[in-house]
């Protein structure tokens, strides 16, 4: 008699244990056959705060529209968290944060992860994300103009005038190199928006960081300047 009250417990132990397992394992099924998607991030351009002094620009507020979002949302600008000022559901409401870069901006849901540098992992999602530290100023000088690496151009500055820069993405080292009859002051913004002055300059040389585009300003007198990278 007794070893039949065992054999029945053994018997309700297993199938409790996996009625549970199955149970659990369901769950978890359910959460990974559900995860965010992004539909469109608004605006797709922005820029963390900037403090620099000629200027003070607040940081962009970005709307993300999407489905699946969850409670337990995270919002990241490739591995910087943001804060999340609304969760409506199918909208998240919040902005660029200090140190953010251009490449991914991502949604993950509670029990999920994203792989650092992309858009993909477990219960996540993620789209493309450029942080331009000359747009928040509304191109306070016009266009910039583009120098690509390997490249000189001679610009002309009339009277005491700043123009606006940028490069291509940097491979290997390389250098600003600027030849004028003028001193120059440049201010180089890093790829965070956090700008270097290098005030009354004559002809300097100045680094520029591998594997990123680069932004920056001249200010020059009235002057011809050959400017190289």
């Amino acid at each position: 008699m007794k070893a039949s009250r065992f054999v029945l417990f053994l018997i309700f132990f297993i199938l409790h244990t996996n009625c549970s397992k199955g149970k659990d394992d369901d769950a978890i099924a359910a959460i990974l056959a559900n995860p965010p998607v992004i539909e469109s991030v608004t605006p797709q351009i922005g820029t963390p705060r900037q403090n620099n002094q000629n200027g003070i620009y607040p940081a962009t507020q970005v709307v993300i529209k999407g489905s699946n979002f969850g409670v337990d949302t995270v919002v990241r600008f490739n591995e910087t968290v943001a804060t999340i000022s609304a969760n409506l559901g199918t909208e998240l409401y919040t902005s660029v944060p200090d140190g953010a870069y251009s490449g991914f901006i991502t949604v993950s849901k509670s029990g999920g992860s994203c792989i650092a540098g992309s858009s993909s992992g477990v219960n996540c999602t993620g789209s493309e994300f450029f942080v331009d530290c000359y747009e928040a100023t509304g191109k306070q000088y016009d266009s910039e103009i583009e120098i690509k690496q390997g490249q000189s151009k001679s610009v002309v500055f009339s009277g005491i005038q700043t123009k606006a820069f940028r490069t291509d993405t940097i491979v290997g080292s390389a250098n600003i190199t600027i030849g004028c009859d003028s001193v120059v002051t440049v201010r180089l913004f890093n790829r965070s928006c956090q700008a270097t002055d290098f005030i009354l300059q004559k002809d300097p040389t100045i680094s520029l960081p591998a594997g990123l585009s680069a932004q920056f300003y001249v200010t020059a007198g009235s002057a011809t300047c050959g400017i190289t990278i």
